[in-house]
């Protein structure tokens, strides 16, 4: 039968699915290690991105004469670290609890990307081996202060014995693999970090997350490398053959089958599936309370915009040897940063907006006084992500001219203590 075309397949951007693993098939592991407490799937939007870029530089040589040489030549001097960026939807799982009773691990997975989470913030792996280490707590709780040593062991109640140990106060960041199936070529970022996210809450949207972060080398998977993630993620094997994608909600680890992975929207909760919830930003809310007047006050309004980052500000070191394409051989973090901004209508009245801009500029301290927010990002009635900050820095609010007066707020999260490591606390809940 003929043809139309050459015999090549395009690859479209709307058939690429992500997955997270802690199993490196480039480096020689294999897809029966591969299970649902070790690799997920990641569900992205459209805009994804994935890159390594060279560093080179340019020789040029010019001299006097009639016949002068001008040339110019170009060496490649280093491979510079991978770049990744994704953006998800916030969507909490109802798998809250630390007692067994949401899941057989007994770990509390409270969003469908807690794993990335807690790569980013954490310096516990979210798996070892083929078992789940979350460090979120009962409840869907998320400390950022360190926890489980000597000097913080009351932060976890006994009653969650499945939390594991953790500091967000790490010289590096932990190093996972991601794989990117566009279609039918598979890339892996090999340990890869989570560098950032940012947290979208534009009333008119569902709130997402967007990620991004780094890695030590592309790869395109060939051969029977390939054939090893496509057993697991589905499609088209070398031979030609289609393979099913793997997928579970097996939780017991005596029965967590290999060679699969676990879905991005849906859980195993208390022995049902059930489907991740979706976060409606107009619902969103925020609350406030500083001593910027001279006495504590809590403000509480609506928002029209609402936007929150945290960043670990990593950075590769690259050897400069000559005479060689040099590759990163390592990361390690900066000074972590909380940043938000908020935009609310202008309102008078008790503890309003209005009253809030004019506590916030007539005051004289350098630090906003006894300052903290909690942002609800869906409101207060499940589903929900709070984003709890014990001390904030506010900068003077702007007003916003338009139809509607506005007001733009930007500010940051600070330690409650120096060294303490508690800039924020998240709560997920997917029921009320």
């Amino acid at each position: 039968m003929a043809q139309c075309g050459p015999n090549t397949q395009i690859n479209l951007q709307r058939n690429t699915e992500v997955f997270w693993s802690t199993i490196d098939l480039n480096g020689g592991g294999v897809s029966s290690s591969m299970k649902p407490t070790n690799t997920w799937r990641v569900e992205v939007l459209a805009g994804y991105a994935f890159n390594q870029s060279a560093a080179n530089q340019d020789i040029t040589t010019l001299e006097s004469g009639n016949t002068p040489d001008r040339s110019t030549q170009r060496f490649n001097t280093a491979v510079n670290p991978v770049e990744w960026s994704f953006t998800t939807y916030v969507r909490p799982t109802g798998a809250v609890t630390t007692d067994g009773e949401d899941s057989a691990t007994g770990n509390s997975k409270p969003l469908a990307d807690w794993f990335m989470w807690q790569s980013m913030m954490s310096n516990t792996a979210v798996a070892a081996g083929g078992a789940e280490q979350s460090a979120w707590e009962n409840n869907g709780i998320f400390h950022l202060k360190h926890r489980g040593y000597s000097d913080e062991a009351d932060i976890v109640a006994a009653s969650n014995a499945n939390v594991t140990a953790h500091s967000s106060n790490f010289p590096s960041m932990t190093e996972y693999q991601l794989y990117f199936k566009v279609d039918n070529v598979v890339y892996q970022v090999t340990q890869a970090a989570t560098n950032e996210a940012t947290v979208d809450a534009a009333i008119d949207t569902i709130a997402s997350t967007a990620w991004s972060g780094f890695g030590t080398n592309l790869h395109e998977l060939t051969g029977s490398t390939r054939d090893e993630a496509i057993s697991v993620f589905g499609g088209t094997l070398n031979s030609g053959t289609a393979a099913a994608a793997n997928t579970s909600i097996e939780f017991d680890m005596d029965d967590a089958p290999g060679q699969t992975y676990h879905p991005f929207g849906s859980s195993n909760v208390a022995g049902a599936a059930t489907t991740s919830a979706f976060i409606k930003n107009r619902l969103s809310s925020i609350s406030v309370i500083s001593a910027a007047s001279g006495g504590a006050k809590t403000y509480v309004f609506p928002v029209t915009g609402l936007n929150w980052s945290y960043t670990n500000n990593a950075t590769y070191l690259t050897p400069e040897e000559l005479a060689a394409l040099n590759t990163p051989i390592g990361q390690f973090t900066g000074s972590r940063n909380i940043t938000g901004n908020f935009t609310a209508y202008l309102r008078a009245g008790a503890n309003q907006s209005a009253e809030f801009l004019r506590d916030i500029v007539t005051n004289t301290s350098t630090q906003t006084t006894g300052a903290s927010a909690n942002l609800q990002i869906g409101g207060t009635t499940a589903p929900y992500l709070a984003l709890n900050m014990p001390a904030v820095q506010f900068d003077f609010p702007s007003h916003s001219i338009d139809d509607v007066v506005g007001i733009t707020v930007d500010f940051l999260a600070q330690e409650s203590e120096a060294t303490c490591g508690d800039e924020v606390t998240l709560f997920a809940s997917e029921v009320s």
